[in-house]
């Protein structure tokens, strides 16, 4: 029985991926460069520095942000004056645009312009193909570009350590599949009537992420109000109230500074149960701040590793980067880290200030940076227990109220963080929190991870829809349409291109018209 494939004499020769070498009948693979006729252009955007942005021009700047797979964005707001424009010699996008991002991650992505209300070019970045929608499709094209096949090309081109990036001319020179026009608009139509149904799927999960996070707040202030544990109390009776413990870490403790100064809780608290009480977060816990770094420090006889704001995250240190610093023995015994100590991030974006995370020995002999507050709770304080309120202050923004913010970033200072209200309750009842709230965020983590999977499944099948494109088995087949060889051959038998210079200009030319 006969292949339904043919293949390609000059594949080979075109040094085309292992993919192309059986396509279906009618197709042909060519360059993108070679795609974009007499009538079209490939070329990267311009090259505009900071200095030449001015946020009242009339010019919208596309950047990379804007470059999503298969949508334009529209998320920056940077602007240039029409003089600007014409002084770099921009060239204006137009609709059916393909925008192809040549750096950051993925690399390659590309979609289609959509039209703003403004005039917009964009930056070197971000590569502009135009070609002849009588000859090539721009939303095929754009979804050709975004499959694994076509990505694995480009991402071979690219170079980079830190960041990947593709140049201009590697790009213009990727091999893609080339249906006969009908099949590309017929692909396209089917192509965007699946991803329709997956993006309903998706806009789904991301409700459902929206309240399993709506969720995950609401059992932080349950737990540290004491609607969590209602029904507990109910049926038991602590032996010691927050009262009587608050009491008895004042006569243990009474050099705590809060208590000198005699410390009251702020009005418009929220109420709490009768067992429970409130303090001052120094009452409940000492509080250290880390040390400085400084030149000095960076070498020495007593080099010691030490966590930074990079390391502490929500409930979890990552300890992928670790750095070290010298510590003499009298700092160690100051700065050093013990197990259950809770770190707290006194720098950080206004949202996440006050991040916190328990540290449970995972590195030895290890100190903490002045970027950070240590708090070690006191005696009928559980650590736990600390670790869920300071993550609801995290969450419901008390951290970040009492807080300076200077430019974006905001500083939960120790004198302010020490003074700070804490939620206490009965030892017991403390321990019972922390038991009910690490079964119900478990729950939630493995619905979470539900959430994830399908979110993945649903990337999955984008790419085996695309898959399906390019092996020409998405989309009915035409016998008697126009094979791409022909299309082919007439892009290849149009006019020598105008210089960039001309093309520019022409473009500026038409925008005004």
């Amino acid at each position: 029985m006969d292949s339904p494939f043919v293949v390609r004499e000059d594949i080979e020769k075109l040094d085309a991926p292992d993919s192309f070498s059986r396509l279906p009948p009618g197709w042909g693979v060519a360059k993108l460069n070679e795609l974009t006729g007499s009538r079209g252009l490939m070329v990267d955007g311009d090259w505009v520095e900071s200095k030449d942005q001015d946020p009242d021009g009339k010019i919208r700047l596309v950047q990379l942000a804007d470059i999503g797979e298969g949508r334009f964005l529209d998320k920056s707001s940077r602007f240039l004056t029409e003089a600007t424009a014409e002084r770099l010699r921009c060239t204006l996008l137009q609709e059916n645009d393909v925008l192809i991002a040549r750096m950051a991650s993925p690399l390659g992505r590309a979609c289609v312009y959509s039209v703003l209300p403004q005039p917009a070019v964009t930056v070197v970045d971000v590569c502009i193909w135009r070609g002849d929608p009588e000859t090539t499709d721009p939303r095929w094209l754009m979804h050709t570009i975004n499959s694994l096949q076509c990505r694995k090309s480009i991402s071979s081109e690219s170079s980079g350590t830190t960041r990947q990036r593709v140049s201009g001319g590697k790009l213009k020179n990727i091999i893609v599949p080339v249906p006969p026009l009908g099949e590309q608009r017929r692909i396209v139509a089917r192509i965007d009537a699946l991803f329709a149904e997956i993006a309903e799927g998706e806009a789904a999960l991301a409700e459902a992420r929206k309240g399993l996070e709506t969720f995950r707040r609401a059992l932080l202030k349950a737990a540290v109000t004491g609607e969590l544990t209602k029904d507990w109390r109910a049926a038991n009776r602590s032996a010691k109230s927050g009262t009587e413990i608050i009491a008895h870490l004042r006569s243990r403790y009474p050099n705590a500074s809060p208590t000198k100064a005699g410390w009251k809780p702020k009005e418009g608290l929220p109420s709490l149960p009768p067992e429970w009480t409130w303090c001052a977060i120094e009452e409940a816990g000492e509080v250290q701040l880390g040390r400085q770094r400084a030149p000095q420090h960076h070498s020495g006889d007593n080099m010691r590793p030490y966590l930074r704001v990079a390391n502490v995250l929500e409930d979890r240190l990552d300890l992928s980067d670790v750095k070290w610093m010298n510590f003499t023995p009298a700092e160690f015994e100051t700065f050093e880290l013990r197990s259950s100590d809770i770190l707290l991030n006194e720098g950080q974006a206004p949202d996440l200030l006050g991040r916190p995370a328990m540290y449970r020995e995972e590195i030895a002999g290890c100190c903490f940076q002045k970027t950070l507050l240590r708090f070690r709770a006191k005696h009928g304080v559980l650590p736990e227990y600390a670790l869920i309120v300071f993550r609801h202050y995290m969450h419901s923004g008390r951290f970040k109220r009492e807080s300076r913010i200077t430019t974006n970033i905001g500083h939960l200072t120790q004198v302010r963080f020490v003074v700070m209200e804490f939620p206490l309750p009965p030892e017991a009842e403390q321990q019972v929190i922390v038991d009910l709230f690490r079964d119900s965020e478990a729950a939630a983590s493995d619905v979470l991870a539900i959430l994830d999977a399908e979110a993945s499944d649903a990337a999955r099948l984008k790419q085996s829809i695309l898959k399906s494109a390019f092996e020409g088995r998405l989309a009915p087949q035409d016998p008697a349409e126009e094979p791409a060889s022909t299309l082919l051959a007439r892009l290849a038998d149009t006019p020598v291109r105008p210089s960039m210079a001309r093309v520019r200009a022409k473009t500026r030319a038409s925008a005004a018209s």
